[in-house]
Formats: C-alpha cells, structure tokens, sequence
C-alpha cells in the first residue's frame, strides 16, 4: 500500500526543513504522523527516502511503503537557480542526483532492512520532471508531484536524450497525479505560456 496524495504532500512541506536529518531518525509531519528516514541527502539536491511508522520511538517500520521525497529548488544555491533555469528548455541535470538516489535507497532498503518497495515517489517544482523519469525508469507505483517545472521541455529528443521517453510517459499516464497551482502563475515562468 502506497502513501497518500495528502501524506506527501505533507512530507513536502517539510523535506527543506528534514533533509539535513539522519537515517534511523525519527521525523513528525504537520499532522503529528511519524516517520522513519531511510536514506538522506543535503546537497543541491535536496531529497529523504522514509518510511511510515507506528510511534516517534520508530515502532514497527513498513518499508514496503518507502516513499522518496524531493524538494525543489533552493532561491539563493547558484547551481540549484542553473538547474531551474536549464529544465526550461530540458531535462533537468537533478535528474543524475535523483537517479543516484534512487539506487542508494534501494541498497540501502536491501542492506540494512532485508528488502522494501520503493512505493511513492513525489517531486516539487524542478524536481518534478526529473522524479517522473526516475519513477517511470522503476515502475515506482504511485507518483506525486507538485507544480512540475518544465515539465513539457523534460520529454525526451534528439537534443534531450535524458527525457523522458515515450515508454516513460505511458507508465506516467497511468501512475502518477501532478497538482499546480490553479492560475498556472509559477508554472507561466516556466518558459511554455500554457504551464505545463
């Protein structure tokens, strides 16, 4: 059983905040449900694998629901405000720290845990793009994202080999829900007038 669209969203709101937080840890969202952290990362990309449990003493860890949370992109990091400003013609760069990621969780998952499933994934902004391809990459069940930055600019061409391919974009159609904002006014920025 996969995670929520709400519970996601949720761990959105507070990945920035979490994502200098160290695996084993515990971590609450907003509504008080816990989580245990998998595997971290606080870099240009900012990005926790986690894993729902019982209590804030970590009781009972469901890894068959790990879901890979990635946040979008930081004002004021120069190489994040790059990567924001290439995906508005092509996948984004992020799309190598996701895949990584990725890999790192799943070991870690198999490792550390005897296994798990890889169940969520979710990207934010600029993230986003690059989530959809890497979940579709893995057949992650459920994606969530939230107002994909360059999304449209992110399928794949001969002058964007890492897009999104159309095998890819199948897989998506079926699995994964992105939200934006009503008006489109962040997506307008995106460089396509129409949002994507």
């Amino acid at each position: 059983m996969a995670l929520t669209d709400e519970e996601i969203r949720d761990l959105q709101e507070i990945i920035k905040k979490e994502s200098s937080t160290k695996e084993g840890e515990i971590i609450t969202d907003k509504k008080g449900r816990p989580y245990q952290i998998v595997n971290d990362v606080d870099e240009t990309t900012q990005a926790l694998a986690v894993v729902p449990v019982d209590n804030i003493k970590g009781d009972n860890p469901d890894y068959s629901q790990t879901a890979i949370v990635v946040a979008g992109t930081q004002p004021g990091f120069t190489e994040s405000t790059k990567n924001a400003i290439e995906a508005r013609g092509k996948m984004t760069p992020q799309v190598d720290d996701i895949s990584d990621f990725y890999d790192s969780t799943a070991a870690k998952l198999e490792k550390a845990h005897g296994g798990g499933t890889i169940s969520n994934m979710s990207g934010f902004s600029q993230s986003g793009p690059a989530v959809a391809k890497v979940a579709a990459q893995h057949q992650v069940p459920k994606i969530t994202n939230f107002m994909d930055w360059g999304a449209s600019s992110s399928l794949y061409s001969k002058d964007n080999p890492k897009g999104i391919t159309a095998e890819e974009k199948t897989w998506l159609d079926k699995h994964a829900t992105i939200y934006m904002d009503s008006t489109r006014d962040v997506t307008y920025l995106d460089g396509k007038s129409h949002g994507d």
